[in-house]
């Protein structure tokens, strides 16, 4: 009896060691699969947040990309400065091995800084102050050199445009955080902002930020310099020109653009009024404005040469052909339709070269309104250009679906049209590149660390006109601007010129206005290896207004003077005509 009583206990004990040792067993895997995922499969996580926890994540300011013209000179830039801040730790840690250094500091402050008593002891008391922001390179140099103790400078880059005013309204300007917001810098801005870097900088148990102990993550990474089809000079004569132009006819505002013909590079675009680039906030949103792709306008005159072209590519008249002007008053559905001086018949060409409304609104009846409109559209109007710019309009051409029975005898002569002055300068292009619609841009190259990348190098689009249809064109507008043509002014004894004047009532409330014009003239260099093309816009001149006397002269001296800068020799076919008559 007793050993059964034995075995029982034994029994009991043996299955309570085994119940007990199992429970232990269990809990070590518990702690076990814990202590593993804490320290193994949570460890990159754990560890990041006791880093955060120490240190604070801070960006590393990157300079923008440098813009230049197409010979390297310098547009805009950034330029490094320095703020300078006290690391209280740092001080405190110096000032027990050399007492007094608070107060050498203080004095450092007031003599290198131009601190008052008053503000030298609060930046002493404070734990992280702000010195200075934008140090001098006097100041910064006298810190630097001196190295002292708990001095922290913090590098940053300000934007700067070293011309200041110059292609203000191509270069645009950024904001104070250094985001682009007006022209090239708002469109490239991508390219130019590169990427920040960034630190880990440790934080004491107060959450200050010690800058003495800081730990690089990520390095940045400079934006892309950027070279762009801009000329400086051609676009210092062109400003001067046009300022000139903006005070002699008291106008309201004056624009131009300067461009490659064939390849589409602008050379050169400006407006009047415009702004410093370093003083944005001065200046209002009138004068920031770039009316070369924002301004609307009805083209007038100029956009003759759009039914001219396609009565003349269709075959539906000569350049012989003779037309009969009404004597300069026709009355034609429903309205009268005047010319500014009277004339009878006249030959296509004379149509053109005298700007004559009758002749060319007859030229349209006879091409019919289809193929007018087909031609409006090849040559690009009521559409964007596509220019590398902020801000272009679209312009105003409507469906032939919504053309009035009066708007066949407007349209051919620039009425019922809205344009901005690049598409007239794109339109004119076609006739003296040979019959290609191209692509204006801006941007030339990007610049990479190791070569460049060749951008837009060709503008070449769509053939709108054949070569021999613009050889006739250019012929005509040639006599455009010789004596006894709308626009003598325009001439330069020496160099082959083609061009067209126009001269557009500007719509107010509704209404055509009688005291309010645009004036503008576009020509090119015909003969020369400089594809030249320029095209004046002047917005409400007084007291006159034709394009011809407002626009005309202002054109002949950016031409004039661009030749000279770009040692363009007159042609040998004028000198041989010089030297003929002289003969004589």
């Amino acid at each position: 009896m007793e050993k059964l009583r034995q075995e029982q206990i034994e029994d009991l004990f043996s299955r309570r060691l085994k119940n007990t040792r199992a429970i232990f067993f269990f809990f070590f895997l518990l702690v076990f699969a814990f202590l593993f995922k804490i320290q193994v499969i949570q460890h990159q996580s754990l560890s990041a947040g006791a880093e955060s926890g120490k240190y604070m994540k801070v960006s590393i300011p990157v300079p923008r990309g440098t813009i230049y013209d197409r010979n390297g000179r310098i547009l805009a830039v950034s330029i490094p400065f320095y703020s300078a801040y006290m690391d209280s730790w740092a001080v405190a840690h110096r000032e027990k091995k050399e007492p007094g250094y608070r107060s050498r500091l203080k004095q450092e402050f007031k003599d290198t800084l131009g601190m008052s008593e008053k503000e030298a002891e609060e930046k002493i008391g404070q734990t992280y102050p702000l010195l200075r922001r934008e140090l001098s390179i006097g100041q910064y140099r006298t810190l630097a050199e001196k190295k002292l103790p708990g001095i922290v400078f913090e590098q940053d880059y300000k934007r700067t445009y070293p011309n200041n005013r110059l292609a203000c309204h191509v270069v645009g300007f950024t904001g104070v955080d250094g985001e682009g917001l007006e022209g090239i810098e708002m469109y490239y801005n991508g390219l130019l902002k590169g990427t920040k870097g960034s630190s880990l900088v440790l934080r004491d148990g107060k959450g200050t930020l010690l800058y003495s102990v800081e730990k690089k993550l990520v390095q940045p990474v400079k934006g892309k310099d950027i070279v762009l089809t801009l000329d400086y000079n051609l676009q210092f004569i062109l400003e001067e020109e046009l300022s000139r132009a903006y005070t002699q006819f008291n106008a309201k505002s004056v624009s131009a653009v300067i461009m490659d013909y064939e390849t589409g590079e602008v050379l050169a675009l400006a407006n009047v009024p415009n702004y410093d680039l370093n003083r944005p906030g001065s200046a209002s949103p009138d004068e920031r404005r770039n009316r070369v792709v924002t301004d609307l306008f009805e083209p007038g005159s100029t956009f003759k040469i759009v039914t001219a072209a396609a009565a003349i590519e269709e075959n539906v008249f000569t350049p012989n052909d003779v037309i009969h002007c009404e004597n300069g008053k026709w009355f034609v559905r429903n309205h009268y339709l005047r010319d500014v001086h009277s004339y009878g018949s006249l030959t296509v060409s004379k149509v053109i070269e005298k700007s004559s409304n009758i002749g060319t609104v007859k030229i349209a009846m006879n091409l019919g309104e289809r193929k007018l409109y087909d031609y409006c559209t090849k040559f690009g109007f009521g559409q964007v250009t596509g220019i590398d710019i902020p801000g272009e309009i679209r312009g105003i051409l409507r469906p032939l679906n919504r053309w009035s029975g009066y708007s066949i005898t407007a349209i051919p002569i620039g009425q019922e049209v809205g344009i901005n002055a690049l598409q007239g300068v794109r339109a004119m292009s076609v006739i003296a590149n040979g019959g290609y619609l191209v692509k204006p841009h801006l941007l030339r190259e990007i610049k990479e660390e190791v070569s460049s990348i060749k951008t837009n190098t060709s503008g070449a689009g769509d053939q709108v006109l054949s070569g021999k249809t613009c050889d006739i064109l250019r012929g005509i507008l040639e006599n455009v601007t010789r004596p006894g043509g709308t626009a003598p002014q325009t001439h330069i004894d020496g160099y082959r010129i083609s061009g067209k004047t126009g001269t557009a009532q500007k719509i107010i409330n509704g209404h055509y206005s009688k005291n309010s014009y645009v004036g503008s003239f576009s020509g090119f260099l015909n003969g020369s290896d400089e594809k030249l093309i320029i095209q004046v816009t002047v917005d409400e001149p007084r007291p006159i207004y034709y394009g011809g006397l407002v626009a005309g002269p202002a054109f002949r001296n950016v031409l004039w003077r661009s030749l000279q800068y770009l040692n363009v020799p007159p042609s040998g076919e004028e000198e041989e005509r010089k030297i003929a008559l002289n003969k004589k």
